[in-house]
């Protein structure tokens, strides 16, 4: 009863084990930077009257690997810019790792123009049609991601942390569901967390096979992440304690065994097995919900797509 999804942990594990020490993970990672502050958005070369970046005088390197920001550790792209923005004049610890060695560089952000942007990455305009901006920190260094391989003990806090997102996944599937269907059948557009089914998996590995200027790393990394997460999901799914999932069965044998040791300890004669035909009207329910499921993820895959890539 078990085999099942236990196949699909190892599987997941295994692939995890491939992603993070083969691969690596996405870490926050300082790409580039210049050695002055530029005055605004539209500038893109220094000039002789520009001050020193305070990314130069702190001494960051392109390629630094961000560990922690005013001690949060492994902070998000956002949040590094969000802590720059905000920290206009007052001094900002950055601890990174390059070259394997863990450094930490004191950073002090200077005040400059920059374009407001909304949350789709669009430039805000004002009411006359004039770009809008605010004064905000720079450092000037840009903030993106790489890979970078982790060792075998972070592979079950990832895989933990993974059945832990697939379970709030399968307890909030009633709601996540609505959302589903007012896209197949309404106006609104699936988010990149929709629940999908076969068709959404296979449609988003197509996808990423297909896409062109894209290094053939990239895509085996996002292909393996999807197949691991798909393995985990699985896992999670078949062990829900009901028929005629594989945790039903498992539920049952369980109750079984409990119900024969604690007959056994009080001198009773054996009960035999439990009988499982009781809990067919409830399994008829299940298998209803589950099939309804599957023909709504099916048809909103076909005609509302998850767009994996914004």
């Amino acid at each position: 009863m078990v085999a099942g999804p236990a196949m699909n942990l190892v599987i997941g594990i295994v692939l995890f084990g491939v992603l993070l020490c083969g691969f690596g993970s996405p870490t926050t990672t300082f790409t580039s930077s210049v050695d002055c502050v530029l005055p605004t958005s539209q500038t893109t070369e220094c000039t002789s009257g520009d001050a020193e970046s305070p990314a130069k005088q702190a001494g960051i390197a392109s390629g630094d690997v961000v560990l922690s920001v005013n001690g949060e550790q492994d902070p998000t792209i956002a949040r590094v810019s969000e802590v720059f923005q905000k920290s206009a004049g007052e001094q900002v610890t950055v601890v990174v790792e390059r070259d394997g060695a863990r450094k930490t560089l004191e950073i002090t952000p200077t005040t400059a123009t920059r374009d407001v942007y909304d949350a789709e990455g669009k430039v805000v305009t004002n009411d006359d049609g004039t770009t809008k901006t605010q004064r905000v920190g720079v450092v000037g260094v840009s903030i993106g991601q790489s890979l970078v391989r982790q060792s075998p003990a972070e592979v079950l806090p990832a895989t933990g942390a993974q059945i832990s997102a697939s379970a709030h996944l399968i307890i909030d599937l009633p709601q996540r569901l609505v959302a589903v269907w007012n896209a197949a059948f309404g106006a609104q557009e699936r988010s990149q967390d929709s629940p999908v089914s076969v068709v959404g998996v296979g449609r988003a590995i197509g996808e990423v096979s297909s896409m062109s200027g894209v290094p053939v790393v990239d895509k085996a990394y996002t292909i393996l992440g999807l197949l691991a997460s798909l393995n985990i999901g699985l896992f999670v799914l078949n062990m829900v304690p009901l028929l005629p999932l594989d945790g039903g069965h498992i539920a049952g044998a369980l109750w079984e065994a409990i119900k024969r040791r604690a007959f056994k300890l009080v001198g009773k004669a054996d009960p035999g097995p439990i009988d499982l035909a009781k809990t067919m009207p409830l399994t008829m329910v299940v298998v209803v919900l589950l099939a309804g499921m599957s023909a709504l993820l099916i048809y909103a895959d076909i005609v509302r797509p998850v767009n994996l890539f914004g």
